[in-house]
C-alpha cells in the first residue's frame, strides 16, 4: 500500500506531539514506526505526557482512536516521522531560498539534494560573506541539512520544507 503524502496534514498537533516524544527517545536503537508508536502508547507514554502537561486527560481516548484508525488504514510499519509536519530551521531556510533564488532550471525544482551539492560547492560561505546569514550560525546548518535529507530522502523538494518568512522572521 502507498502512504498517502499528506500524512502531517491530517495529523492531530496531540498525536504529533506523542509522535514526537516517541522520536525523541535517546533509548530507541532504530527508526520509529506506527507500530512503534502504539506500543508507546500502550506502555504508559500518555500517562507520562499527562504527568509532564504535555496533555491533557481527556486527550487520551481521542488520540487511542486516531491511532488505531490510521493503523487501521496504512498498517504498523509506516515510518512515524512521516506524521510530522518539518520544516527547515530559520538558517537552513535562508540557505534554501537562495538556492531557488539561483535556480535556473524551469523543468524542474531544486531539491535536498541540489542544496547539499550547492553548500558543498560553497554556498554557506557566500551567504556569510554577504551578510545573509551569521557566521556562527553557518556550522549549524550542514547537520540540519542531513537529518532533513535522511528524513526525506535527498529528492524531495527543497522548497516544500522551508520555513515561511513569518518563521524565518520569529527566530
Amino acid at each position: 500500500m502507498a502512504v498517502p503524502t499528506d500524512l502531517a496534514d491530517r495529523t492531530s498537533p496531540r498525536l504529533e506531539a506523542v509522535v514526537r516524544r516517541v522520536l525523541d527517545d535517546p533509548d530507541r536503537s532504530e527508526d520509529a514506526s506506527l507500530a512503534m508508536v502504539q506500543e508507546a502508547v500502550a506502555g504508559g507514554l500518555l500517562e507520562d505526557m499527562i504527568r509532564d502537561g504535555e496533555l491533557e486527560e481527556g486527550d487520551r481516548r481521542g488520540l487511542a482512536r486516531e491511532l488505531d484508525e490510521l493503523l487501521d488504514e496504512l498498517g504498523g510499519d509506516v515510518p512515524a516521522a512521516h506524521l510530522l509536519h518539518y520544516r527547515a530551521p530559520p538558517t537552513l531556510s535562508t540557505v534554501i531560498r537562495a538556492v531557488m533564488a539561483r535556480w535556473d532550471d524551469a523543468e524542474s525544482a531544486p531539491t535536498l539534494l541540489h542544496v547539499r551539492e550547492a553548500v558543498d560547492r560553497g554556498l554557506l560561505g557566500e551567504l556569510v560573506g554577504e551578510g545573509t546569514i551569521d557566521p556562527d550560525l553557518g556550522d549549524v546548518v550542514l547537520p540540519q541539512l542531513d537529518a532533513l535529507i535522511r528524513l526525506h530522502g535527498e529528492h524531495a523538494l527543497a522548497e516544500e520544507l522551508v520555513a515561511s518568512e513569518d518563521e524565518t522572521l520569529q527566530s
